[in-house]
């Protein structure tokens, strides 16, 4: 079940949505163009939203049926729009970096059709040289800008839950309501897309019932951490930030299921380390024992400025936002200005690409992050 979104309104562009879709070479990434007979181009796979269908949806069931490849969504890449010939009306292609799974992975096949008759595994230097259309151009550069071999780390807020009231003493046992459920019911396909990510989650009944669906359609156990409470993460907030620097660390596609004040310290602390993030409580928490060490007043932070100056003006390693550039304003998106809480609804998320673990010397790093909605 999928909850359905609004088709754009009379006059408005046309949705479409697709995938630079890249799987391992012997000399780096492979990239798969198609050629349309019916146009006699070279592009990226890619097509029209159906109605009342999410628009990520859209992109890998367009691909898997223009190439015949399974795939596991990436970072989301800028999108385009431009004018239909004698249609009076523009589209909006939404692109994502996409891997292609391997046939020992329910890989698929390609089969030639009179929509498209040839598909070609080629360099990125030999795709920008058979892509048709500038534009298409513009979204390999953004691939190519950063890493693509990633790693998803959701961020969820749990469904829409019961309001806060004496009905319910012991908090953590607040049920879901009928939004919400649909909400986890929603995100079962949504969370399919980036593969098969391990589940963790609060013990609150709202959040383990959020991961409940994706958890039966995964055929996987969801793992109960008492340190995404809201207990917990009140009686020691410093936590979040030692807890999702080692998640990242380690590397692996996870969901993490929480509440919105958690939530909102754990991307908080993964902007801090990647020196773009000020916000409280974790900058205090952080600055406290960074200045500690250093034998420095605890107001300042060494290099404080200068991570302020690169999240005002963009910061050569910061991540992208939705495929958009990092600045103050996305920051303030998602932390609120001036950190003071983000505004990540029920059964909403955040998604951090980050880089895989290559060796001691080669921690992983934030590359992207993007918002996820039902």
């Amino acid at each position: 079940m999928a909850l359905t979104r609004t088709q754009s309104a009379a006059g408005g562009p046309v949705e479409a949505a697709g995938a630079v879709l890249w799987r391992p070479g012997p000399d780096g990434p492979e990239l798969a163009l198609i050629h349309r007979p019916r146009y006699d181009d070279w592009s990226f796979p890619k097509g029209k939203q159906d109605p009342g269908e999410h628009i990520q949806l859209t992109a890998v069931r367009e691909v898997f049926e223009e190439t015949g490849q399974h795939l596991v969504l990436g970072r989301r890449l800028p999108a385009i729009s431009y004018e239909l010939l004698g249609a009076g009306t523009t589209k909006r292609v939404r692109y994502w970096a996409a891997q292609a799974l391997p046939d020992g992975d329910a890989g698929g096949r390609f089969e030639p059709n009179h929509e498209v008759d040839r598909l070609a595994w080629l360099t990125p230097e030999e795709a920008l040289a058979r892509l048709t259309r500038r534009l298409d151009a513009m979204v390999l550069g953004a691939f190519l800008a950063a890493p693509v071999d990633t790693v998803p780390i959701v961020l969820l807020r749990h469904g829409t839950a019961e309001r806060r009231s004496q009905k319910y003493p012991d908090d953590r046992l607040r049920p879901l309501v009928a939004q919400g459920h649909a909400q986890a019911e929603a995100l079962t396909e949504l969370l399919s897309c980036f593969g098969r990510p391990r589940i963790v989650s609060s013990p609150a009944v709202r959040c383990v019932d959020t991961m409940r669906p994706f958890a039966g359609r995964q055929r996987t156990l969801i793992d109960i951490d008492p340190a995404l409470s809201e207990a917990a993460h009140a009686a020691a907030p410093r936590a979040a930030a030692s807890w999702i620097r080692a998640l990242i660390a380690e590397g692996e596609p996870t969901v993490v299921c929480s509440h919105a004040e958690v939530l909102d310290d754990l991307l908080a602390a993964a902007l801090f380390q990647a020196g773009l993030a000020q916000s409280m409580p974790i900058r205090a928490a952080l600055e406290q024992v960074a200045s500690k060490r250093a034998g420095q007043s605890q107001k300042t932070l060494p290099g404080a400025a200068t991570r302020r100056r690169g999240v005002a003006a963009g910061h050569s390693d910061a991540p992208v936002v939705n495929g958009r550039p990092w600045s103050q304003r996305e920051h303030d998106r998602l932390l609120g200005a001036g950190g003071g809480g983000g505004k990540l609804a029920p059964g909403r998320a955040w998604v951090l690409h980050v880089t895989r673990q290559l060796g001691p010397r080669r921690l992983p790093r934030l590359v992207a992050i993007d918002r996820l909605r039902p």
